[in-house]
């Protein structure tokens, strides 16, 4: 009897758990949000140069060659000179007194030598040229106060010239000239420093290029026109 019970009532869980509903399968969890692909700017040139700078080559050594590498002698002192000249016209910052006031001392202390290594540069430019060298002296001295000027590297000139100023404007007047070629070149390091930092951003901006901007369009030919047969001429009535 309790066997029979037992079986009933098993008989009964069984039935109600057949017409108990079935459990809903869950959701399905949500695609993932989709990753931002963030671009970032493109690469801007150092000290607002322009973008069509041009570049001096570079010589075997891998440094660029300016107006101002491998001078020696009178012509360094000169080109030494006119870049101080520039600096103590154009710079304008926390150096600018003492800067202007060394400049001064060196026009006064060396002007011997000022004079003396000028007219040697003009003959030197003269028998390059076949000429009396003056208008050389100008052209070279317009080009000079360019390259001096560039706005790109002027900050940092400015603080270097201030420096070499204070050194010339305090060197024996026959020292100066055989200190000349370090001080010229320690003067041009802004300008080369600039040409690196360019070289570097034009690398930087062709690479952004090949990889976020977009692929220039094709352009396709228009298809020629189509050539349409010639109509026969119509024939004169009443023939």
């Amino acid at each position: 009897m309790n066997v029979s019970r037992k079986i009933i009532v098993a008989g009964l869980l069984a039935s109600v758990a057949a017409c108990a509903p079935k459990p809903v399968a869950p959701p399905p969890p949500p695609p993932p949000a989709p990753v931002a692909i963030v671009i970032p700017p493109r690469p801007l040139p150092p000290g607002y140069a322009s973008l069509t700078q041009i570049l001096p080559g570079r010589g075997i050594d891998g440094r660029f060659v300016t107006a101002n590498s491998n001078i020696s002698g009178d012509r360094a002192f000169w080109q030494l000179k006119i870049g101080l000249n520039v600096a103590a016209i154009g710079c304008r910052g926390l150096e600018e007194a003492t800067l202007v006031s060394a400049y001064n001392n060196i026009i006064k202390a060396h002007a011997k030598v000022i004079k003396s290594t000028e007219k040697s540069v003009i003959t030197q430019l003269g028998k390059e040229n076949g000429n009396n060298g003056i208008a050389a002296r100008d052209r070279l001295s317009t080009q000079l106060f360019n390259y001096f000027a560039q706005p790109p590297a002027q900050r940092a000139f400015c603080t270097r010239a201030n420096e070499i100023a204070q050194l010339v404007s305090s060197t024996p007047t026959a020292q100066v000239v055989a200190q000349s070629p370090a001080h010229l070149a320690t003067l041009d390091q802004p300008f080369i420093d600039f040409y690196e930092a360019y070289a570097r951003y034009q690398l930087d901006a062709a690479a952004w290029d090949a990889k976020y901007a977009p692929p220039p369009a094709i352009m396709t030919a228009p298809p020629p026109p189509i050539a349409t047969p010639a109509q026969p001429a119509a024939s004169p009535s009443g023939v």
